[in-house]
């Protein structure tokens, strides 16, 4: 388990060198797992390019040098599709980036891998054609920015309650756990607390709210979060589990 704003002091590193850091992480506002790292590449790309990385290319997390190492090269890295840094990323641009790499589509199966449970058994799989053609509905990604988020106020069920203020995300199958909500700046001497992604009900991207499905007090009533815990499955399990016995049975079902 690992915070994002200790991931974004992590830097990444290609087979043959530094590229960079990770400024930011995008996940899927569907089923909450992370799908790229946002690599911050001023020092090393003409113009700082945007360079995006997903889960699969990694083949280590060197947590107390706090570096992400890619298999891959600088100079692949460099040729890699790009990107405008003002744009999302689309489904289109991920089908570029997945044939360049040689990836599996992970949108191709029925769990949040594909067909596995881990990220890197997409690596060296073939492609998962798609006729769209036939397709009603093109598919799309539902990518969201962690530095977006950061900061949005939570909406409970009766008022707003706090702020998020940072994620915890399973580094094993990069689910993003728990939210964390900072409730100091609604209430003075408040506390942070932990909801998993069950308890959110929508994202409103243009008013920069996450309404969740608890009331006021249900939120408060949590136990506080405590950060040098972040590596304690047991504890963050009870967390979620605390949090989740808040929703009602009909929202449980």
């Amino acid at each position: 388990m690992i915070t994002y704003k200790r991931l974004t002091d992590f830097g990444i590193q290609a087979t043959d060198g530094d590229i960079g850091r990770c400024k930011d992480v995008l996940f899927d506002d569907q089923n909450y797992f992370l799908r790229y790292f946002v690599a911050d590449t001023n020092k090393w790309l003409p113009l700082g390019r945007k360079v995006v990385l997903s889960p699969i290319s990694l083949i280590e997390i060197n947590k107390q040098d706090e570096i992400l190492v890619v298999a891959m090269s600088k100079q692949e890295l460099k040729e890699s599709p790009s990107i405008d840094e003002h744009k999302p990323l689309s489904r289109e641009y991920e089908e570029t980036l997945f044939k360049y790499f040689g990836y599996g589509y992970y949108w191709v199966g029925p769990g949040a891998w594909g067909d596995f449970s881990h990220p890197t058994e997409l690596v060296n799989q073939e492609f998962f054609e798609q006729d769209m053609a036939n397709r009603e509905h093109k598919p799309v990604n539902h990518l969201r920015s962690c530095e977006e988020v950061h900061g949005y106020d939570v909406a409970t069920e009766d008022e707003d309650t706090g702020h998020i203020t940072d994620f915890v995300i399973d580094s094993d199958n990069w689910a993003l756990k728990l939210l964390i909500v900072d409730t100091r700046n609604w209430l003075p001497g408040g506390k942070k607390v932990a909801l998993p992604p069950s308890c959110v009900s929508s994202i409103d991207w243009s008013t920069h709210k996450i309404h969740v499905q608890l009331t006021h007090d249900a939120v408060m009533d949590l136990p506080e979060f405590e950060e040098d815990k972040v590596e304690d499955k047991d504890y963050l399990n009870t967390l979620e589990a605390e949090a989740y016995s808040m929703l009602s049975p009909k929202i449980k079902g």
